[in-house]
């Protein structure tokens, strides 16, 4: 399944890459990179991430097929010190196979983020996805999770919009 899910991906990434070629333009008549440039990029390094992934998973599924035995998940030696000292399972702080019920919350989050975009603005959109996500998985600090949440999608603002003069949903607010 690990497999076929890190396949899916690559699949997803490689047809993200190929709208965003087909659809935006690479340069402007002057040369300079525009609308394509982004997308092509983040692509390019998006197939490269996905396809290492999707290598080393069959690699792991090529050896536990000739073997017979599974690869059991081993967290890193420092995450294993880090939660001895913590007085935690290791795999709370590299992750495992028990965190499926985050990854759908996750999926769910961006999902939401996506539709509400179109309505709210991307600024306001940003803002509220931060503070959801930080307040489910980091509910122990409050004044964090605010600073983070206006001061990160204040920057992603100013470096689309104000930089990169990338157009951006207008919500009700004009931002």
């Amino acid at each position: 399944m690990k497999t076929l899910f890190a396949a899916g991906l690559l699949i997803l990434a490689i047809g993200y890459t190929a709208y965003g070629v087909t659809t935006l333009t690479l340069l402007t008549s002057s040369g300079r990179p525009a609308a394509g440039f982004f997308p092509l990029v983040v692509g390019m390094l998006l197939i490269l991430s996905c396809a290492i992934n999707l290598w080393g998973d069959w690699r792991a599924w090529l050896t536990e097929r000739r073997t017979g035995i599974a690869p059991l998940h081993q967290a890193e030696p420092e995450a294993e010190a880090k939660a001895d000292t913590l007085g935690v399972h290791a795999h709370a702080i590299d992750g495992g196979p028990e965190f499926g019920r985050d990854v759908l919350i996750v999926f769910g989050y961006i999902c939401g983020f996506v539709a509400v975009m179109t309505f709210v603005g991307a600024l306001l959109a940003m803002v509220l996805f931060m503070l959801v996500f930080l307040f489910t998985f980091n509910r122990g600090h409050p004044l964090g999770n605010l600073v983070y949440s206006l001061a990160l999608p204040a920057c992603l603002y100013g470096l689309f919009k104000v930089l990169l003069n990338a157009s951006l949903p207008i919500g009700p607010l004009g931002l």
